[in-house]
């Protein structure tokens, strides 16, 4: 059963329903019903592609701190690709992968912070990998090439189609 949230209009009301562009939660009297579902009043009145690239501060936050945990948990991940084969090819899934997670932790409103925390949660588990090889001379252009697969492909997805 869905989480009982109170509407950012009417704090004393409950409510189950969110807005489809922002996620706030919204009353039965403050949702609008639009072509791409419930919205709350402010998005309501946008135009369809206007909030692309706008983000709210809580959808800020949201995009850096999935972004930083990206990073962290790609540490592992890349060595785990690196260890299997087909390399480029799942470094291109991961890389898309983390870009979505990226867009979707912000509101699917893409845009350059999107675009731009995605590529750097993508790219700095394969610098932190390559960056010993590097320092000692050997480091594999195959490595390097499946880094920039992985942030090309985030980059990608981290906009959001927009």
């Amino acid at each position: 059963m869905a989480e009982v949230m109170h509407c950012y209009r009417h704090p004393k009301r409950e409510t189950r329903v969110s807005c489809a562009a922002c996620g706030r939660p919204i009353c039965t009297e403050c949702m609008r019903q639009t072509a791409v579902g419930i919205k709350c009043p402010d998005d309501a009145r946008l135009p369809r592609g206007a909030r692309a690239g706008v983000m709210k501060p809580n959808q800020v936050l949201k995009t850096l701190l999935t972004g930083a945990g990206i990073a962290l948990i790609g540490i592992p991940v890349v060595s785990l690709i690196f260890s299997l084969p087909l390399q480029l090819l799942i470094s291109a899934a991961a890389g898309y992968g983390a870009g979505t997670l990226v867009n979707r932790a912000g509101g699917r409103n893409g845009g350059p912070l999107a675009i731009a925390v995605s590529i750097a949660a993508t790219a700095i588990p394969f610098l932190v990998w390559l960056t010993p090889a590097a320092l000692a001379g050997s480091v594999s252009t195959f490595g390097v090439l499946a880094a920039i697969i992985a942030a090309v492909a985030a980059g990608f997805a981290g906009r959001g189609g927009y």
